[in-house]
């Protein structure tokens, strides 16, 4: 199945986004921003149809490729909000 124009386009400007929050040492609202972003682009994906009917050629890389970049995305966030649950951990107990 090829993709359309407009789902390319989308793909691409997930991308974009994707490469933006893999840069470490932006704040939190830009992280929480761009995250917002890529949620809302990531409804207008037809993901269903492209997992039944799968994606050919440079498509199929792309998608790939940022499945496999959302994941890492996703644990490094994950670790990041631990790191600030433990210290919020510390803070608390120092107002005791």
């Amino acid at each position: 199945m090829a993709l359309s124009k407009v789902d390319v386009e989308v793909l691409q400007r997930i991308e974009s986004i994707v490469d933006a929050l893999e840069v470490r040492g932006i704040t939190s609202s830009k992280f929480y921003d761009l995250c917002s972003e890529l949620d809302a682009s990531l409804k207008l994906l037809p993901t269903q149809q492209i997992m039944q009917n799968g994606v050919e050629g440079d498509e199929k890389a792309l998608f790939v490729s940022l499945v496999k970049r959302l994941k890492k995305l996703e644990i490094y966030a994950g670790a990041q909000s631990e790191i600030t649950s433990g210290l919020n951990t510390y803070i608390d107990d120092f107002d005791k």
